[in-house]
């Protein structure tokens, strides 16, 4: 990032607003040695993404879907807690058996609850703190901000690419504060939105190439299953940039144009 452009990016801070309880306690992942995601606590057990995928699945779970993006997390946390409760832990050990037989590029409803499950994993990925994956915007601003070149990977192989604008993604995100990330997201995500209201002008000052931005925004939504790094919320109101999670398998997840808090 060049010297001017930092500059402009100072100035964003005057602004926008930070909580008061800005400062950031360390992070801490709930993930156990061994583990790919962390467990999902309900009605005093934890369950893996499988577990509660297949009890969502069994007991019909009242859920938009999950391209809805009006549902909130903690909603498909308490539908959770009652689904498992309806279950009881016998049925639903059975229920996980079948569910992991059933093929979610066949089934949509399994896809579905396969999606829900990774969304509660990444919310609850820190202790004391919520999560959430990058916005199509976030990315895109993070991708402007970092060393990524549109042509660089265009000669590696895909997955290869995946990893080089996975590490762009997390550098450029940790450029500017968590706030002004969003606010730059927002804006961006607006600007190329057909009949979005009209954004205002911090997002042009700060990251000025037109053409870089278009480019940085198509390519957050042209791969939108990729690894995003997590925006984590601590108890206090703070945000900071944590992680980047694996790739749930099957890759049920998408990025959204909006914040899935």
């Amino acid at each position: 990032m060049n010297a001017p452009n930092a500059a402009r990016l100072a100035a964003l801070y005057a602004h926008v607003p930070r909580p008061e309880s800005a400062d950031c306690p360390p992070l801490r992942e709930r993930r156990r040695v061994g583990q790919t995601w962390p467990t999902v606590p309900a009605a005093g057990l934890d369950y893996s993404t499988v577990d509660v995928a297949a009890a969502l699945f069994e007991t019909g779970a009242d859920l938009a879907a999950p391209t809805d993006e009006t549902t909130t997390t903690d909603a498909v946390w308490r539908t959770l807690r009652e689904a498992v409760a309806d279950l009881g832990p016998v049925a639903h050990i059975e229920t996980v058996a079948d569910f992991i037989n059933l093929d979610p590029t066949e089934f949509e409803e399994v896809a579905q609850c396969s999606r829900w499950a990774h969304r509660l994993a990444l919310s609850l990925w820190y202790e004391d703190a919520r999560a959430r994956p990058l916005t199509i915007g976030e990315t895109a601003v993070a991708l402007y901000l970092s060393t990524a070149d549109r042509y660089a990977t265009a000669t590696i192989p895909p997955a290869a690419a995946r990893l080089v604008r996975a590490r762009q993604e997390a550098a450029g995100a940790r450029l500017v504060a968590p706030e002004v990330l969003v606010r730059l997201g927002a804006d961006l995500t607006a600007e190329f939105t057909p009949g979005a209201h009209r954004t205002g002008w911090l997002h042009r000052q700060a990251l000025p190439d037109h053409a870089r931005r278009a480019a940085c925004f198509h390519q957050a939504c042209a791969d939108r299953s990729a690894p995003t790094p997590l925006l984590v919320r601590h108890d206090g109101g703070a945000l900071t940039v944590g992680t980047t999670p694996p790739a749930p398998v099957p890759p049920t997840w998408a990025r959204t144009r909006t914040p899935e808090w």
